[in-house]
């Protein structure tokens, strides 16, 4: 165990000490030779089915490809009940986490359905390129171009071309918010992107608090775990290009309404408390919901977590006001 730890399972909700103790029995099924390879894509599409099951139903589940800037890109679609029958509905771009080295549209299929069911708004996932075969900036450029591509295509996908957020969980927060960055300095224009809702992400702090006190066994965050997967991603030299570490962009202007959902447990924490200070004080409209005793990836845990249905709740208030 990593030195100077904080004894965070004394700390979580008795709800998410249950989820744990169930993941870890569960993590025998995937371990190899009693270890659990990170990077094992099947494990970890195998460990999230029990989660994906149940939850809300949708209406409509589409599954298209589109032309992107490193080849073809799947993407799904996911229309909740209320957008039968709408021309132009609301849509939330998904980028999902996985340390940018696992994960899928399969993967967090039960997050999509429950931010479809509570937003009321069609949710698009991007299956992008996972690194080490793919590294930065390739994933950005993939979110960047679904983006555009649903705005282009609009009418066939029955969306509203002007009323399109980006959100994202861990990997997939840095992602939203790299992109719509990328898309403000290089256009100077983002003005389509409605909102952004980030899911307790790595933004670019390279050390930190949180990172010093949480982590562990629970949520496979050590210090040398997220070193690990920020090799994977980008090479040496890219790590303080502004897009990699968004703390050295401009994060003082041109950036939409932006929720942060950040986990009281989370190694990560403290970069969305920095980020939500940094946005506050420059006028971006922001709100920073902490959700206590939880560890970093929460929202997959809803079958058993009843603060993942808040977090969804909470999440949908700010995007119906800002969406």
């Amino acid at each position: 165990m990593e030195k100077n730890k904080l004894d965070s399972i004394s700390r979580m909700t008795e709800e998410m000490r249950a989820v744990v103790e169930f993941e870890a029995a569960q993590s025998r099924k995937w371990a190899k030779d009693g270890f659990l390879d990170p990077f094992d894509r099947q494990a970890y599409l195998e460990s999230r089915r029990y989660w994906n099951q149940g939850g809300p139903e949708m209406s409509e589940e589409v599954d298209e490809t589109m032309g992107g800037p490193h080849g073809e890109i799947p993407f799904r679609l996911y229309y909740p009940g209320g957008t039968v029958g709408k021309a132009e509905n609301h849509c939330i771009v998904y980028i999902h986490g996985g340390g940018f080295v696992v994960g899928s549209v399969d993967t967090h299929d039960g997050i999509m359905r429950r931010l479809a069911d509570e937003t009321g708004a069609v949710v698009a996932g991007l299956d992008y390129r996972l690194a080490p075969e793919y590294k930065f900036p390739v994933q950005i450029a993939e979110c960047e171009a679904l983006a555009d591509y649903i705005r282009q295509n609009g009418a066939k996908y029955r969306v509203d071309p002007n009323r399109i957020s980006l959100a994202g969980d861990s990997a997939g927060a840095y992602l939203s918010l790299a992109s719509v960055l990328h898309m403000r300095d290089t256009r100077g224009d983002r003005a389509y992107v409605r909102s952004l809702l980030l899911f307790y992400g790595a933004y670019g702090l390279g050390d930190s608090m949180s990172k010093r006190l949480y982590g562990g066994a629970w949520d496979g965050l050590t210090m040398d775990a997220l070193n690990e997967y920020n090799k994977a991603y980008a090479n040496p030299e890219d790590e303080d290009n502004s897009y990699r570490n968004l703390f050295c962009s401009d994060l003082t202007y041109g950036i939409p309404p932006t929720y942060i959902l950040a986990c009281g447990l989370d190694p990560l924490l403290d970069d969305s408390r920095l980020l939500y200070e940094i946005l506050r004080e420059h006028g971006t409209a922001v709100k920073l919901k902490v959700f206590e005793g939880t560890i970093h990836a929460f929202l997959h845990f809803g079958r058993m977590l009843p603060q993942t249905a808040e977090a969804f709740r909470n999440c949908a208030e700010f995007y119906k006001k800002h969406g």
